[in-house]
């Protein structure tokens, strides 16, 4: 695979995992999909970061860089599935580009820890979509890890590990 159709994929990746397009109702009506926090459950704080997760979701869905653009710090980093690092101009560029299509994107098991300034959340994601014309469909499990600057929360960190491959032939 050449280099800059490896990258292309990451970058798709990077989109379908960070975007997470679901509503409200598709992470509270999921078995096990309550939000636990370390200041403890419903905070303030943690509602924000769910909030802002579903707003990820969304804004990826509709393809909006501006938006994405404001959620993310400078130094965002996404690590994908293969171990490849992408910045958040990188991230950007493929949204712009539309690299990626979703059909269907759902996340569930959210858990978000509070700690000050700084929250990590972990959860799953379920996703049929098309990259270049062809199926990429996956399960992942991710990890994001927001800081507050200026009383705004930021992404600054997004990992995903392949879960299984579940909607492949």
């Amino acid at each position: 695979m050449p280099f800059t159709l490896a990258l292309r994929a990451a970058l798709a990746l990077a989109l379908a995992a960070f975007a997470h397009c679901a509503t409200a109702a598709d992470v509270l009506e999921r078995p096990g999909a309550g939000v636990a926090t370390a200041e403890g459950k419903g905070s303030g704080a943690s509602e924000e970061i769910r909030t802002l997760e579903l707003a990820h979701n969304a804004a990826i869905a509709r393809g909006d860089v501006a938006v994405v653009d404001r959620m993310t710090r400078g130094d965002f980093t996404f690590i994908t599935t293969r171990g490849l690092v992408v910045t958040k101009a990188g991230m950007l560029k493929g949204l712009a580009e539309g690299a990626f299509k979703y059909e269907y994107r759902q996340i569930y098991d959210l858990s978000i820890r509070v700690y000050g300034d700084a929250a990590v959340v972990t959860g799953r994601s379920l996703h049929t979509g098309q990259e270049d014309g062809k199926d990429s469909s996956d399960a992942y499990r991710y990890t994001r890890v927001y800081v507050r600057e200026n009383g705004q929360w930021l992404a600054v960190l997004w990992q995903a590990t392949r879960e299984l491959d579940l909607l492949r032939d």
